[in-house]
Protein backbone atom coordinates (compact mmCIF):
# COMPACT_ATOMS: atom_id res chain seq x y z
CA UNK A 1 0.00 0.00 0.00
CA UNK A 2 2.85 2.37 0.85
CA UNK A 3 4.59 1.59 -2.46
CA UNK A 4 1.40 2.37 -4.40
CA UNK A 5 1.09 5.78 -2.68
CA UNK A 6 4.69 6.69 -3.40
CA UNK A 7 4.27 5.54 -7.01
CA UNK A 8 1.15 7.76 -7.38
CA UNK A 9 2.99 10.69 -5.80
CA UNK A 10 5.94 10.21 -8.14
CA UNK A 11 3.63 10.00 -11.18
CA UNK A 12 1.79 13.16 -10.08
CA UNK A 13 5.05 15.07 -9.61
CA UNK A 14 6.27 13.94 -13.04
CA UNK A 15 3.00 15.09 -14.65
CA UNK A 16 3.15 18.51 -12.93
CA UNK A 17 6.79 18.95 -13.96
CA UNK A 18 5.96 18.04 -17.58
CA UNK A 19 3.08 20.54 -17.62
CA UNK A 20 5.23 23.33 -16.19
CA UNK A 21 8.00 22.70 -18.73
CA UNK A 22 5.57 22.56 -21.66
CA UNK A 23 3.85 25.81 -20.64
CA UNK A 24 7.13 27.62 -19.90
CA UNK A 25 8.25 27.60 -23.55
CA UNK A 26 4.93 29.01 -24.73
CA UNK A 27 4.76 31.77 -22.16
CA UNK A 28 8.19 33.18 -22.91
CA UNK A 29 8.05 32.57 -26.68
CA UNK A 30 11.05 30.26 -26.79
CA UNK A 31 11.33 27.20 -28.99
CA UNK A 32 13.40 24.27 -27.83
CA UNK A 33 12.27 21.75 -30.43
CA UNK A 34 14.57 19.60 -32.54
CA UNK A 35 12.96 20.47 -35.90
CA UNK A 36 13.29 23.89 -37.52
CA UNK A 37 16.21 26.21 -37.87
CA UNK A 38 17.67 29.31 -36.33
CA UNK A 39 17.81 33.06 -36.79
CA UNK A 40 20.93 34.90 -35.70
CA UNK A 41 22.83 38.09 -36.29
CA UNK A 42 24.25 41.21 -34.71
CA UNK A 43 22.65 44.41 -33.46
CA UNK A 44 24.91 47.44 -33.95
CA UNK A 45 24.29 50.75 -32.20
CA UNK A 46 24.67 54.22 -33.72
CA UNK A 47 28.39 54.20 -32.83
CA UNK A 48 28.96 51.01 -34.86
CA UNK A 49 29.64 48.83 -31.82
CA UNK A 50 27.56 45.86 -30.68
CA UNK A 51 24.37 46.89 -28.87
CA UNK A 52 23.45 44.73 -25.87
CA UNK A 53 20.00 44.07 -24.42
CA UNK A 54 18.12 44.83 -27.61
CA UNK A 55 15.01 42.66 -27.92
CA UNK A 56 14.68 40.78 -31.19
CA UNK A 57 11.24 39.43 -32.11
CA UNK A 58 10.49 36.89 -34.83
CA UNK A 59 6.80 36.64 -35.75
CA UNK A 60 5.39 34.04 -38.12
CA UNK A 61 1.80 35.29 -37.94
CA UNK A 62 0.81 32.79 -35.26
CA UNK A 63 3.49 33.07 -32.65
CA UNK A 64 6.26 35.49 -31.64
CA UNK A 65 9.67 34.27 -30.52
CA UNK A 66 12.04 36.51 -28.55
CA UNK A 67 15.79 36.81 -28.03
CA UNK A 68 18.06 39.45 -26.51
CA UNK A 69 21.40 40.59 -27.87
CA UNK A 70 24.49 39.99 -25.74
CA UNK A 71 27.38 42.32 -24.95
CA UNK A 72 28.82 41.96 -28.44
CA UNK A 73 25.41 42.58 -30.02
CA UNK A 74 25.04 38.92 -31.08
CA UNK A 75 21.68 37.14 -30.78
CA UNK A 76 20.48 33.64 -31.62
CA UNK A 77 17.05 31.99 -31.55
CA UNK A 78 15.78 28.60 -32.59
CA UNK A 79 12.45 28.64 -34.40
CA UNK A 80 10.22 26.20 -36.29
CA UNK A 81 10.49 26.29 -40.09
CA UNK A 82 8.51 29.12 -41.69
CA UNK A 83 8.51 32.73 -42.83
CA UNK A 84 9.25 35.32 -40.14
CA UNK A 85 9.20 39.07 -39.76
CA UNK A 86 12.23 39.79 -37.58
CA UNK A 87 12.34 43.14 -35.77
CA UNK A 88 14.46 44.80 -33.11
CA UNK A 89 13.38 47.01 -30.19
CA UNK A 90 15.39 49.13 -27.79
CA UNK A 91 12.96 50.27 -25.09
CA UNK A 92 15.54 52.17 -23.02
CA UNK A 93 16.95 54.34 -25.82
CA UNK A 94 14.91 56.00 -28.61
CA UNK A 95 16.53 54.34 -31.61
CA UNK A 96 14.83 53.75 -34.94
CA UNK A 97 13.53 50.20 -35.15
CA UNK A 98 13.79 48.16 -38.29
CA UNK A 99 12.60 44.77 -39.50
CA UNK A 100 13.30 42.18 -42.18
CA UNK A 101 11.48 39.15 -43.57
CA UNK A 102 13.34 35.82 -43.61
CA UNK A 103 12.52 32.23 -44.47
CA UNK A 104 13.77 29.49 -42.15
CA UNK A 105 13.88 25.91 -43.46
CA UNK A 106 14.69 22.69 -41.62
CA UNK A 107 18.27 22.83 -40.35
CA UNK A 108 19.02 26.25 -41.88
CA UNK A 109 20.31 29.46 -40.37
CA UNK A 110 18.97 32.84 -41.43
CA UNK A 111 21.15 35.83 -40.56
CA UNK A 112 19.63 39.27 -39.93
CA UNK A 113 21.91 42.12 -38.83
CA UNK A 114 20.51 45.40 -37.54
CA UNK A 115 22.25 48.80 -37.72
CA UNK A 116 20.36 51.12 -35.37
CA UNK A 117 20.27 54.89 -35.83
CA UNK A 118 19.17 57.64 -33.46
CA UNK A 119 15.64 58.87 -34.02
CA UNK A 120 15.42 62.36 -35.52
CA UNK A 121 14.61 65.11 -33.03
CA UNK A 122 11.06 66.33 -33.41
CA UNK A 123 10.17 69.92 -32.52
CA UNK A 124 7.72 70.36 -29.68
CA UNK A 125 4.46 71.58 -31.26
CA UNK A 126 3.76 74.05 -28.43
CA UNK A 127 7.02 75.90 -29.11
CA UNK A 128 7.78 76.16 -32.80
CA UNK A 129 11.28 76.98 -33.96
CA UNK A 130 10.22 80.17 -35.77
CA UNK A 131 8.91 81.55 -32.45
CA UNK A 132 12.30 81.42 -30.73
CA UNK A 133 13.48 84.68 -32.33
CA UNK A 134 10.34 86.48 -31.14
CA UNK A 135 10.73 85.14 -27.59
CA UNK A 136 14.40 86.17 -27.53
CA UNK A 137 13.52 89.70 -28.75
CA UNK A 138 10.86 90.12 -26.05
CA UNK A 139 13.22 88.85 -23.35
CA UNK A 140 15.94 91.24 -24.54
CA UNK A 141 13.55 94.21 -24.57
CA UNK A 142 12.40 93.43 -21.03
CA UNK A 143 15.95 93.08 -19.72
CA UNK A 144 17.03 96.36 -21.37
CA UNK A 145 13.99 98.12 -19.94
CA UNK A 146 14.73 96.85 -16.43
CA UNK A 147 18.41 97.81 -16.51
CA UNK A 148 17.83 101.28 -17.99
CA UNK A 149 15.61 102.56 -15.19
CA UNK A 150 16.55 105.89 -13.68
CA UNK A 151 15.26 107.23 -10.40
CA UNK A 152 14.65 110.94 -9.98
CA UNK A 153 16.48 111.89 -6.78
CA UNK A 154 14.18 114.79 -5.89
CA UNK A 155 10.80 113.14 -6.47
CA UNK A 156 11.73 109.47 -6.05
CA UNK A 157 9.88 108.45 -9.23
CA UNK A 158 11.18 105.94 -11.76
CA UNK A 159 11.97 107.25 -15.23
CA UNK A 160 12.36 104.87 -18.18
Amino acid sequence: MVELRSLRLLATLALITALILSVQGRVFGQYYGVAGGQINGFVFGPNGFGYDWARIDANNGNQTFHAFSGMSGFYLMRVPAGVYNVSVYTPAVPLETSSANVTVTEGSTATVNFHLQLQPIVAVPEFQTNMSALVMAIALAISIGITNKKVNARTGTTVF
